[in-house]
């Protein structure tokens, strides 16, 4: 059977100031379309469904879509877990009745592992550990958990799978150890206590995991991010978006591409040279000669419609160059520093009118005590 495997929808976040839902509608119809297209027999999503534990209503009428989309019109199974920024308890309200829809729903640690038996593959389901939860879940078992990675040692070994033949397939929302995070995963615990050896997972034939947005595949082949499905930062744009299929037939893994409504993107270049393009992009303009004030942005806009970030090129430069230190700080006069402030701020030196100005507010800040 072919099984499609996302994750990280983050449904209703904030994005640059633009209402996303036409990308996410756009997103869950791809999604959709991949499923019916690869003739898959079940879905997983690894978790972080919505943006935040409480979302406004365009949020919650695209899961709505979607679930009835795959659960009703195209009859499949779907596979549903908790990640950190979902509302555990909401997100599983009713979720026994909806199990006779299809509909299988994960939203904390209890006694009872939840598992969709699909025939010759059974997945089990494992929403983002908190420790409170694993501690009551397992008391026999509380004094050996003194934090998250802990708590997760203890639920993957309460819960090995038996060896019965069947394939067995762990959809969890984790940090798994040597997993690359990208900038905008937020709230990911790289190199420190919550990362998760590989090897925890060994008694499976595959992990579909969440939470981080990058593709990408660890363990040897058995545990897999699918990653975001859509865009949500120009960090991640060197990366196009896809689900993963798996086939538990051999184990194979495909990666199938998630067509955007609006591709994601950074130009940069002067006023002029960015003045003479057009695009209906998602863009970030870096304008490489001059400061982006109000006018200049007002001129981009007009060639740019969807620009959501315009930057000065000079500035960013700049910062690379006079990031300072602590001990850099108390060292500086306070004009030194004020004058690397301004060079960070705005790409360019103070002049010396502005440095007399600046000596005299020191002056009298000084004057005054």
């Amino acid at each position: 059977m072919k099984i499609l495997h996302t994750s990280d929808w983050h449904l209703g976040l904030e994005f640059f100031g633009v209402d996303p839902t036409a990308d996410q509608q756009h997103m869950i119809e791809e999604i959709v379309r991949i499923a019916r297209e690869q003739q898959v027999g079940a879905v997983i999503v690894a978790g972080d469904v919505f943006d935040r534990a409480v979302v406004a209503p365009d949020a919650i009428a695209l899961y709505n879509d979607a679930m009835r989309a795959l659960c009703l019109e195209l009859g499949l199974p779907v596979v549903l877990i908790a990640g950190n920024h979902d509302g555990a308890a909401r997100l599983s309200t009713l979720s026994d009745l909806l199990r006779g829809a299809g509909l299988y729903i994960a939203g904390r640690v209890t006694t009872e592992e939840m598992q969709a038996d699909l025939g010759d593959t059974v997945i089990h389901l494992l929403p983002y550990v908190y420790t409170d939860d694993v501690r009551q879940a397992y008391p026999a078992r509380r004094e050996e958990i003194a934090c998250a990675a802990d708590a997760m040692r203890v639920v993957l070994e309460e819960r090995r799978p038996p060896k019965d033949g069947k394939r067995h397939i762990l959809a969890a929302h984790c940090f798994a150890a040597g997993g690359q995070a990208g900038q905008s995963d937020r709230a990911a615990a790289v190199g420190g206590s919550l990362a998760v050896p590989a090897e925890w997972f060994s008694a499976y034939d595959y992990v579909a995991l969440g939470h981080l947005h990058r593709p990408q595949t660890l363990g040897g082949g058995k545990l897999r991010y699918s990653g975001t499905p859509m865009c949500t930062s120009f960090a991640e744009t060197d990366v196009p978006r896809s689900v993963t299929i798996v086939d538990t037939n051999d184990m194979s893994l495909k990666e199938v591409p998630v067509e955007p409504l609006h591709v994601m993107r950074t130009l940069r270049g002067t006023r002029e040279k960015l003045c003479e393009g057009s695009s209906q992009d998602y863009l970030r303009l870096i304008v490489t000669d001059e400061f982006p004030t109000a006018p200049v942005q007002e001129a981009l806009r007009r060639t740019y419609p969807n620009a959501l970030q315009i930057d000065c090129g000079m500035q960013i430069a700049a910062s690379a160059r006079t990031g300072l230190t602590l001990e850099e700080v108390r060292a500086d006069s306070p004009l030194d520093v004020a004058e690397k402030f301004y060079l960070n701020r705005t790409g360019r030196e103070m002049d010396d009118e502005m440095r007399a100005w600046f000596r005299q507010a020191i002056e009298d800040a000084e004057r005054e005590g």
